[in-house]
Order: C-alpha cells, then structure tokens, then sequence
C-alpha cells in the first residue's frame, strides 16, 4: 500500500512538471515565432533513461556551462540527448534558458547545418532536449582535443556551413536572432563532416525596425566576445561576426 502511495505520488509529480515546462515552451513559442515551430517528439523519461544506459559517464559526448549531452540510441537510431543543471550562480532562469532553446532550435531544424532537434521530455524538473546524432563529435574536440585532425578543405567547408546558419538566424527568421556564443564547442559534425550549429538557450531577437538590442545580462566565452558587447551588453549581428571572426582565427592557427 505504502508502494502504491509513493508511485502515485510519484506520477503527481512527473503530471505536474509536465504541465509547468509544457506551459513555459508554448509561451515562449507565442512570444518569440507567433506559435510556429517544427513538429517535435515526446520521450519518456524512461526511454531516455534506458537509451543512454542511465545517462553513463562514458557516454558523455560533451559538456557546457550547466549541461552535459550524452550519446544514446533509441530505435535503433543514434542520438543525442541534452540534460541540464540548476545552476545557482547563475542570473538567469533555467527553465526559460530551455524554453528558448527548443522554441529557437525547433524553428530552426530544417537547415541543414543547424543540429536538428528530435524531441524532448517534460516529465524532469527541468526539461531534457533530444537532438539527432553527430557521429563525428564536437568541432572543438577536432581542434583542442585528440580528435581526427581536419583537412584544410573540410576546415573551410565548415567554415561556409556555419556562416550560412548564422545568416539564416539573422535573416531567416520572423525575427532577426543573435546567437552570443558562437564557438567551436556549440559546433557539431556529422558523419560527413557537415557542420551543425547548437546552443540556443541564450540568443536574443532584436526588435523590428531596430539595428541592436541592449542586455542585461553579458553572456557568451569571454574571448569570443566583441569589446562594445561585453562592456556595455549592446549587441547586434555584428557581434555574431565578431565571435565568427575569432573562431575563423583559431582554426587557421592550427592549420599552423
């Protein structure tokens, strides 16, 4: 009896986070796309559970400021699943940072060189986000770490594909988005090396009719950032070339 207790209480809960994170997504859909996105999926929490073999150290592919993404399989087909942290010295709230992920990534995933993202699961605390497989990893793993060594053609050839997603979030879009932190690490590849940008929790729109938006809160890697950005939070595209720029930088010092 007490079992039967704890399961339904149990249940209550998953209901209630599935409704509080459900809400928070449709909201920040309305407000930023007017309700538009790309048909996603739901997953359980025991499906994601069960294909990333209870989210196993040595299945981590990489790890940000607050998350970490883990390789799974599900169906028999790869991918990608994104789980979060509170983070309590962070400003910002965790479950909007979310919520803007999946409204931007999910209006984003029909370009090609955008990781496409799968689905998610709301039954968590906080939101988990499933995307497609990137079997050749993360770029900075190429660049920094003991990765396969790129060839100066595939390097430029991701090159082209990264500035073609940034376009697309700048002009593609109902409105104009500022990604903030583009990077070799939100950089994924796929099995033949087409580059796959990520990382949306923190991308602003500008308003119509505006050239720049003024922030509160700076966020982004400190070296990648332009220096009117990081000293007064005024941002526009040109801070995305800016980022773009250093990253460009970074690759042809390792071509040596």
């Amino acid at each position: 009896m007490l079992s039967c207790f704890r399961n339904k209480k149990y249940r209550r809960k998953e209901e209630g986070c599935f409704l509080k994170n459900g809400a928070g997504m449709l909201e920040q859909l309305i407000h930023s796309f007017y309700g538009n996105c790309n048909p996603i999926r739901m997953y359980s929490k025991e499906e994601l559970k069960k294909a990333t073999n209870d989210y196993c150290w040595d299945g981590m592919a990489h790890r940000d400021w607050n998350s970490r993404l883990y390789k799974g399989v599900h169906e028999d087909h790869g991918i990608l699943v994104k789980k979060f942290e509170a983070d309590s010295s962070s400003y910002m709230d965790p479950l909007e940072l979310i919520t803007n992920e999946a409204a931007i990534a999910s209006n984003m995933s029909k370009h090609k060189n955008v990781l496409k993202l799968l689905g998610c699961c709301l039954e968590c605390e906080l939101p988990i986000l499933v995307y497609e497989f990137p079997a050749k990893g993360n770029l900075s793993h190429h660049i920094y770490g003991d990765g396969q060594s790129l060839q100066w053609q595939i390097r430029l050839k991701i090159a082209i594909e990264v500035a073609d997603a940034v376009a697309y979030l700048h002009y593609g879009m109902p409105k104009m988005i500022i990604h903030r932190d583009i990077k070799a690490g939100h950089i994924f590849l796929d099995q033949d090396y087409v580059a796959k940008l990520s990382e949306f929790r923190t991308p602003v729109p500008i308003p119509l009719g505006k050239t720049h938006v003024d922030v509160e809160v700076i966020t982004g890697t400190h070296r990648c950032l332009p220096p009117e950005y990081a000293i007064s939070g005024r941002t526009s595209e040109k801070s995305d070339v800016h980022s773009f720029g250093i990253l460009l930088c970074v690759r042809r010092k390792e071509m040596g």
